[in-house]
């Protein structure tokens, strides 16, 4: 528990930093663009992440267990990496080449005032963002957790000095943030290839046995990555669909400040999974169902906290434009707290080689949130997109948990209810901060 707790102590305050400098990001793209620009670049943005979703066919899982599981060296890892990477790249490219003669598309690029030539700017980027996060997830098998948030940080960093020069200097508009997002996917390409030297050389071959390993653990995690980043995403395609460019923005402004609630539970999951895989199956039973408590513990306090405060933070931060996030963003907090609790879960069982169960849950809860989305959206606006996602994550949340108590036979209140010793953890934690402090 005390490298868990300490790796954990690690990412988050990671990613602590990274959501200062991202709420700053997001704060300037937001009262530079408005509500309708920052609605356009959400959706530029979103396509081009659809694809990565598509094309990675889990092989950043794989990369992960395999290497954490110590099967097969790092130097093949990361000649296969290369090779898969090209030849995904390819096909996702072309893919998006026919259907960008597709009248629909068409259709709905200009309905939502997407300029497709900024859109191809970032889709050829895909090759570069691609390998990046192939070989990011080395690092991670590896659990060199600091280096890991180390290229985090550096990507966060770029990112928000790239914009303030487009955006606040040159005032270039949305053609200037994804200027700045194409030159942050290079620099942090240039960054990774840099520090992956440092482990071990960069070569075109091949390995047959670790390819076929791969897809075949990749893609029991790849489907169910897929369904749940639609479950995360689908909605605002449908918003700009139903809606308007604007509305995309008031709810990505939403969806954005809730998510950053599942940075305490994805830094425990980022270094549980690693974890999980070289322990035996006993103590990932123990250790799982305690960690998963801190996560509720934690996400369910901060979203009380975000809920009393959510009104002036928007207004203060974003600006009076952006008041109408503050409905949807209240709807979706309990979907948030969920499924923020069960991220810990289906690291585990990731890390104990059945990364299907996440991939069954994502499916179920893409199910329900596909039709209320439908149903919702037409009728209650950016709120009915909220209460779809909220009710679809509740619904993954149990999935996961009935998933997780059958492998692991502990039982509900083991892994929800937080404990009077738990607060023990808590203290230890306290101690050596202000001990390290102290030195």
């Amino acid at each position: 528990m005390n490298s868990i707790s300490k790796n954990s102590a690690i990412t988050f305050s990671s990613q602590i930093l990274i959501f200062a400098l991202g709420l700053i990001t997001s704060i300037i793209l937001a009262r530079t663009l408005g509500p309708t620009g920052k609605g356009i670049y959400a959706l530029i943005i979103l396509i081009p992440a659809v694809m990565l979703n598509l094309g990675s066919l889990g092989i950043e899982a794989a990369n992960v267990y395999f290497i954490g599981s110590k099967q097969y060296e790092p130097k093949d890892v990361v000649s296969n990496s290369l090779l898969s990477s090209i030849l995904l790249s390819l096909f996702l490219i072309l893919l998006f080449l026919g259907i960008s003669y597709l009248s629909a598309f068409k259709t709905y690029l200009n309905s939502s005032q997407i300029n497709i030539f900024y859109l191809w700017l970032v889709v050829l980027t895909i090759p570069f963002s691609l390998f990046s996060g192939f070989l990011r997830s080395i690092f991670l098998g590896k659990e060199e957790i600091v280096t890991f948030n180390k290229i985090n940080i550096f990507q966060t960093i770029i990112q928000l000095v790239l914009i303030v020069i487009f955006l606040m200097i040159l005032k270039q508009g949305v053609s200037g943030a994804v200027n700045a997002l194409i030159l942050t996917v290079i620099f942090v390409f240039v960054f990774i290839i840099f520090l992956i030297k440092k482990i071990t050389k960069i070569k075109l071959s091949f390995n047959g046995k670790l390819f076929k390993d791969s897809i075949g653990y990749g893609v029991k995690a790849y489907f169910g990555n897929l369904a749940q980043f639609l479950n995360y995403r689908l909605d605002m395609f449908l918003v700009a669909l139903f809606l308007t460019p604007a509305a995309v923005g008031y709810y990505s402004i939403a969806v954005g400040i809730t998510e950053k609630l599942w940075m305490l539970p994805g830094a425990i999951a980022t270094v549980l999974f690693p974890r999980i895989s070289s322990l035996q199956d006993k103590d990932a039973n123990n250790l799982t169902p305690r960690v998963t408590r801190h996560a509720f513990f934690i996400i369910f306090v901060l979203s009380l906290i975000l809920a009393i405060l959510t009104k002036p933070i928007i207004k203060i931060l974003f600006g009076i434009a952006f008041l109408p996030s503050v409905a949807p963003l209240l709807i979706l907090l309990p979907g948030i707290v969920a499924l923020g609790g069960a991220k810990t879960l289906t690291a585990d069982m990731a890390g104990r080689g059945k990364p299907q169960f996440g991939a069954y849950s994502a499916f179920i809860s893409l199910a329900v949130n596909i039709p209320l989305n439908l149903w919702l959206i037409p009728k209650w606006g950016i709120a009915g997109a909220a209460f779809a996602s909220t009710v679809a994550y509740i619904v993954a949340t149990i999935v996961v948990f009935i998933a997780f108590v059958k492998i692991s036979q502990k039982s509900w209140s083991e892994i929800l209810i937080i404990k009077k010793t738990d607060f023990q953890d808590y203290k230890n934690i306290l101690f050596r901060i202000k001990k390290r402090i102290s030195k």
